[in-house]
């Protein structure tokens, strides 16, 4: 055979002679073949060895890789949260293998760590998976970045030639990228308190969210709240707004007075709630006290008054009363009236006079009048009018005048305000008592009871609110009165003085008409002092032949109202 490979090597030949020699060679070998053949009588074994180099190829996913639990830009992962990554691949060499997830594409295979350009690792698992086995690995969401892009891969432990699939980012909403949301940011809070009953009280926060979502302010009644809702209700809450938001509570028209406790926080449109000084901080506000106000102040319904002869007589003051605060008996706690001629001083009860000042008089408030919506309610005032007070008609000392009332409501804090009614006259009374009888006693026929002077007295004490004069007139005096059909004694035998000295000759004799008296006797303006009377005397002579008997008559006294500068 080395000879033909020489002779092969030495010249070159044409094709047709290779082909030619090659099939010489053939045949001989095939005759010396079978030549040994058939002379070997014993099988020879001989030892080959075998190599073959087989190369490591990288694990690839058959499952995922793929989150947990979707992070998305609808339903992110809170700050501090956890991502969590599934995934399953297979090694056709049949090693285990490591799941990594990287921030950037790019992985070194021989350490199994990430390589792209500030590249952070953001979990792999720490001990190989059987191929074929589902694995996965965890981080805990740290980066500032709202939407995190993710790459993962799962690399073999071959001691040679460590290999590592190509990067997955998954599908769908478990896909790359997660989403980690960040709380906001609250640190400044104020609010324009105080208002008025019916104003606003608005308050306007410094917050924001890197996040670039929405943030909203909740205002709460008490320091508790929870998933975006004030749990024990709201003062007001904002709209959603980029940053720095505000809300308004308007204050109801009636409202009671004073501090309100207030307790702010901000939430994003996810409701994590904020971060910040001012998160979960007091934000009171106050509510003013207002005055109250009294209007239709009413005197007697507004009809004149008309007094009742030595006594009192009720006359009604009543107003309508207003207070934005309420209208409870702890809000409004005073209410006092005062009646009074309209030109005289009646501020408080030291100018109390019964002639002309009824000052400080309680006033209640009418049974179920408090609106508690509107913060009104009606008052009665009542005042006891002795029967003296000061009349305003014509012809008295104060004509000209009239009655007013006045109401004055005084809150919890002081504040106040007064309303006076339209006047009304104060009537005249004409009244007075007198003496019950004239007895002249026992007489003989034309005796005069007392010459020197007349004896009896006729007493007459005023009982209303005038100065009095009167008038007198009789009637005859008969045994049978009042028919008088028999024995009788002539009216003029009465006579009546104005003085104790007046004699029986000097005296008027009483007539059948009224005869005007002047006793000025002048109006009262004290009844707890003695009261001013007025007194005539009387007497009389018994005519010649007068029949004996008991004769009885009947005098009439009527008041009259005396000249104003008499009282």
């Amino acid at each position: 055979m080395s000879n033909i490979k020489a002779l092969f090597s030495e010249k070159k030949v044409s094709r047709t002679l290779k082909v030619s020699i090659a099939i010489v060679v053939i045949a001989l070998s095939f005759v010396l073949v079978k030549s040994f053949r058939t002379t070997a009588q014993t099988p020879v074994s001989k030892q080959v060895t075998t190599r073959v180099t087989i190369g490591n190829a990288a694990p690839s996913f058959t499952s995922g890789p793929a989150e947990a639990t979707a992070s998305t830009a609808d339903n992110p992962t809170a700050a501090g949260g956890t991502v969590t990554f599934n995934a399953t691949a297979t090694d056709s060499n049949g090693q285990s293998y490591y799941l990594i997830v990287c921030s950037v594409a790019g992985i070194d295979a021989s350490t199994r760590n990430c390589t792209g350009t500030g590249a952070v690792q953001y979990c792999n698992t720490t001990t190989a998976t059987a191929s074929g086995t589902a694995t996965s690995c965890s981080y805990t969401a740290t980066t500032t970045s709202f939407v995190n892009p993710w790459f993962a891969y799962v690399c073999d432990a071959d001691p040679t030639a460590p290999a590592c699939s190509g990067a997955a980012q998954g599908t769908g909403d478990s896909g790359s990228p997660f989403y980690v949301n960040h709380a906001p940011t609250f640190t400044a809070i104020t609010n324009t308190s105080p208002a008025n009953p019916g104003g606003s009280i608005t308050w306007n926060a410094t917050a924001s969210d890197s996040d670039g979502n929405t943030v909203k302010l909740l205002v709460c009644k008490t320091a508790n709240m929870a998933n975006g809702v004030c749990t024990d209700g709201a003062w007001c809450e904002s709209s959603a707004t980029a940053s720095n938001p505000s809300c308004t509570y308007n204050v109801p028209t009636v409202a009671a007075d004073g501090s309100n406790n207030a307790y702010v926080f901000v939430v994003d449109q996810y409701n994590i709630a904020a971060t910040g000084t001012a998160q979960g901080s007091t934000s009171n506000f106050t509510i003013n006290n207002v005055a109250p106000v009294v209007s239709n102040v009413t005197l007697n319904n507004g009809s004149a008054i008309t007094l009742t002869a030595k006594a009192t007589t009720s006359v009604p003051l009543t107003a309508n009363v207003v207070d934005l605060n309420g209208c409870s008996a702890t809000e409004i706690p005073t209410v006092q009236g005062y009646i009074y001629r309209t030109d005289a001083t009646c501020d408080s009860s030291a100018n109390n006079d019964y002639n002309h000042c009824y000052a400080q008089i309680l006033c209640t408030q009418d049974a179920g009048s408090c609106n508690a919506s509107a913060g009104t309610a009606t008052y009665t005032c009542t005042a006891n009018i002795q029967y003296y007070a000061d009349p305003t008609l014509a012809n008295t000392v104060h004509a000209g005048k009239s009655w007013t009332g006045k109401v004055t409501a005084t809150d919890n804090n002081s504040a106040s305000h007064s309303a006076t009614s339209t006047g009304v006259q104060m009537n005249t009374l004409l009244s007075f008592d007198i003496t019950d009888e004239i007895n002249y006693g026992s007489l003989g026929v034309g005796e005069i009871d007392n010459e020197t002077n007349l004896p009896q007295e006729l007493v007459t004490t005023p009982t209303g609110n005038v100065g009095l004069n009167q008038s007198h007139e009789g009637t005859q005096m008969c045994t049978d009165y009042p028919t008088c059909a028999g024995a009788t004694i002539s009216v003029g035998s009465q006579r009546y003085g104005t003085t104790s000295t007046t004699r029986y000759d000097d005296g008027m004799a009483l007539t059948g008409s009224p005869v005007l008296v002047s006793l000025q006797i002048p109006k009262v303006t004290d009844h707890t002092q003695p009261i001013t009377t007025g007194t005539t005397w009387w007497g009389i002579q018994i005519p010649t032949g007068t029949t004996a008997g008991t004769y009885t008559g009947q005098n009439t006294i009527v008041s009259s109202m005396s000249p104003s500068a008499n009282w």
